[in-house]
């Protein structure tokens, strides 16, 4: 399971994109993504895919010094579920 999670400032709040690529031939039944604590998204795939893409715009806050935790939680059709997590500090 590869992750991959990029993020900027926006003019209000952080613009993110996801993207988890399941590798073995299996396949993510659904995604949950959490920003500081706060549940941004609950994507369950109505076809288990071995890809999942998706981009926020001017999600949550943002300044100077304001710290981040990002989480994403992939689980597979087998139940199984691989995490990442990203965090940040917004520079001036």
């Amino acid at each position: 399971m590869k992750f991959t999670i990029s993020h900027t400032r926006a003019l209000a709040g952080n613009d993110i994109s996801v993207t988890v690529d399941a590798d073995g031939g299996k396949a993510i039944q659904s995604v949950l993504t959490k920003l500081d604590g706060f549940t941004i998204a609950e994507d369950q795939l109505s076809a288990p895919s071995d890809l999942y893409e998706r981009t926020f715009s001017g999600v949550g806050t943002a300044g100077i010094g304001a710290e981040h935790t990002l989480s994403v939680s992939a689980t597979l059709e087998d139940g199984r579920v691989h995490s990442s997590t990203s965090m940040w500090t917004d520079a001036a």
